[in-house]
């Protein structure tokens, strides 16, 4: 509480601001030029980017110039990240707190940048819910609005699927233990990535119709 009670208003900002955040998104935080990461986010950055490392009345910080901050976000995205940018909302004066929110909340398969695409290959977005024994497997590409579902009668079936395809990013519900395993065990794969999710429903069954292949 006494730590707390010592956050400067930007700083209480920050943390309220943090706190409404998926726990796994990394936050740059605009500040003038800049885009500051504090705390184990500037700590995972610094690593990440290759930045340097400072500190402020014991807070740990990592600052990347505005103008530049598409290349550095794309590079957390390549390496499986998630990115919350919170901008400024008006124009700093003296005395007053800067009004900020976050504007865009970017993964590996929600965003835009071409930089970052592969044309011969989709940026896929999965999700994947685990029912009794087999599994739905639903796919999105935000960047050609291709969407795809199918599902797979076990573990391997399910592997296969997902090494074929190697979306750029995986949700699942948080709860599911076994998958979120199995899921980890292909890591090795550049591109996969596995975040969890309690959003998902369960596969439905599709009367007559074969599975294990996409529709």
């Amino acid at each position: 509480m006494a730590a707390e009670a010592q956050l400067t208003p930007m700083m209480t900002q920050y943390r309220r601001i943090k706190s409404e955040l998926p726990k796994d998104a990394l936050l740059l935080f605009r500040l003038g030029d800049f885009y500051e990461m504090f705390f184990e986010d500037a700590q995972t950055g610094a690593q990440l980017l290759n930045l340097a490392l400072t500190a402020r009345n014991g807070v740990p910080m990592c600052g990347l110039p505005h103008h530049a901050a598409n290349a550095y976000i794309g590079r957390l995205l390549k390496a499986g990240r998630k990115v919350a940018i919170c901008d400024q909302l008006e124009d700093a004066r003296p005395g007053k707190l800067v009004k900020r929110e976050v504007t865009q909340i970017l993964s590996p398969g929600t965003h835009f940048d071409e930089r970052i695409l592969v044309a011969e290959r989709n940026n896929f977005l999965a999700a994947v819910y685990p029912g009794g024994r087999i599994f739905g497997l639903a796919l999105v590409d935000l960047t050609t609005g291709d969407f795809m579902t199918t599902e797979l009668e076990n573990n391997s079936a399910l592997l296969t699927e997902l090494e074929r395809l190697r979306p750029a990013e995986i949700i699942y519900p948080g709860e599911a233990g076994a998958l979120r395993d199995l899921l980890r065990a292909v890591d090795a794969i550049p591109t996969l990535k596995t975040n969890p999710s309690s959003g998902l429903r369960p596969p439905s069954p599709r009367p007559g119709g074969e599975r294990g292949a996409l529709l």
